[in-house]
């Protein structure tokens, strides 16, 4: 298996066998392209004389660090298919791959992304261009002769498709809602994202998890430090972990969520906290969470000079800056292939949505269903519904259905596709 690293020594991407052999032209062209910043594009020039000859010469350009990053991120994502595509053939291989010809590089294109692995426009965009980069830089140097990787005509109106299809997915795997919890700078980063992609919060309701016990209508509900005793309770008795509470019921207020069309407050509902969930909410309040007199489970950062409950869009600000962290990663092929599931476009509220999916499809399968058979009064519906605080009434209702039906389709395609690219 081939696998990339970050050189101190030469401050470049570098690209080695399985073995530890270095992938020397690679290598070469990215310490080319980390030292000097630079690539050959193709130029025509028209001809004069008689013939009317068009003249062609590679001249250089130089990058932004953003697309120097995509160029390594497409030649290293086209050379690890490459090396899957060999072992079933005698006639292609890493080491022969400088001169392949230019109808095998049209395929991957073409085939292997457009339609196979419907890649959107834009994608497919930069993997030509990396592509086309690295083939210029080694035909400049006399390794190989000038290649025309494109779309064809027929292909065009797919790859637009393709992203429209992109465009509506509002799903994230459980593993790619893992790495983004991974990659949060801080343990309140951490868990407001974990309050979206696991107990199905909006970004507004992460500001209503209080931390003290509180009554409403003259009935009380437990807040978080009353959830952290019992974890601790627990832990002196030394409960056995079939013993242990495994979700805890927090009763969120509807003037902390979403407000109604007609004007009336948001609808207050159960939420359901996993066990690890609250674990990391408890390590939060107990070694992060400043010392101060709110009441709410979530605190801005001290170093801001400001110390108080964060505001409603604290989820969306966090989701973004971890979104960012985790797209470079994954550019940099520092992370697994996640079928490019992370996008610029998706926001904190898909953390939401993906959680309500899954819940969705969890339902659907327990009671035998088929997907097409679910309607805004089958069980699975009017669970989620409960779950996320959506009105079950009205003419949104059935709307409301078919998005989670149309995401749970996503959701099985998605594990699909990257069990399938995990075989191989």
């Amino acid at each position: 298996m081939m696998y990339s690293f970050q050189s101190e020594k030469f401050k470049t991407k570098l690209m080695c066998c399985n073995d530890g052999i270095p992938l020397l032209l690679p290598n070469i062209f990215l310490h080319s392209l980390y030292k000097n910043r630079q690539v050959y594009k193709l130029i025509w020039i028209d001809g004069t004389g008689k013939r009317r000859i068009k003249d062609a010469e590679l001249n250089k350009i130089t990058l932004s660090k953003k697309k120097i990053s995509e160029c390594f991120y497409e030649l290293r994502k086209f050379l690890l298919w490459l090396e899957n595509y060999s072992k079933n053939s005698s006639s292609i291989s890493l080491t022969t791959h400088h001169n392949l010809p230019e109808e095998f590089l049209n395929h991957y294109i073409n085939n292997v992304l457009i339609l196979e692995r419907n890649t959107s426009e834009k994608m497919v965009e930069k993997a030509i261009s990396g592509l086309t980069y690295y083939y210029n830089y080694l035909a400049f140097n006399g390794f190989t002769n000038i290649k025309e990787i494109r779309v064809k005509n027929k292909n065009k109106s797919i790859a637009r498709d393709n992203t429209k299809r992109r465009n509506t997915i509002k799903y994230l795997s459980p593993s790619m809602r893992a790495e983004l919890y991974a990659n949060a700078r801080n343990l309140r980063v951490e868990c407001t994202l974990r309050a979206g992609g696991e107990c199905g919060l909006r970004t507004q309701e992460n500001v209503g998890l209080l931390l003290n016990d509180f009554k409403v209508g003259g009935k009380s509900y437990s807040g978080m430090k009353s959830f952290f005793k019992e974890i601790d309770v627990e832990t002196k008795l030394n409960e056995r972990l079939d013993k242990q509470k495994q979700e805890f019921k927090y009763w969120l207020q509807g003037k902390y969520s979403k407000g109604r069309r007609n004007g009336v407050g948001g609808i207050s509902r159960w939420i359901y906290i996993p066990r690890d969930v609250m674990l990391r909410f408890k390590l939060y309040y107990e070694t992060e969470r400043p010392k101060c007199g709110e009441d709410s489970l979530f605190i801005t950062d001290p170093l801001s000079g400001a110390v108080h409950g964060i505001r409603e869009y604290q989820g969306t600000r966090d989701f973004k800056d971890t979104r960012a962290l985790v797209i470079d990663k994954q550019q940099q092929g520092l992370l697994p292939d996640y079928l490019h599931i992370l996008e610029e476009d998706h926001k904190y509220h898909i953390l939401r949505h993906s959680y309500g999916t899954d819940k969705f499809h969890d339902a659907v399968e327990e009671d035998g269903l088929e997907l097409e058979n679910v309607t805004h009064l089958s069980r699975p519906y009017l669970l989620v519904a409960e779950l996320l605080g959506h009105e079950t009434r009205g003419k949104d209702a059935p709307t409301t259905t078919r998005k989670y039906i149309r995401s749970v389709k996503e959701k099985l395609d998605q594990e699909k596709s990257y069990l399938e690219c995990a075989n191989g």
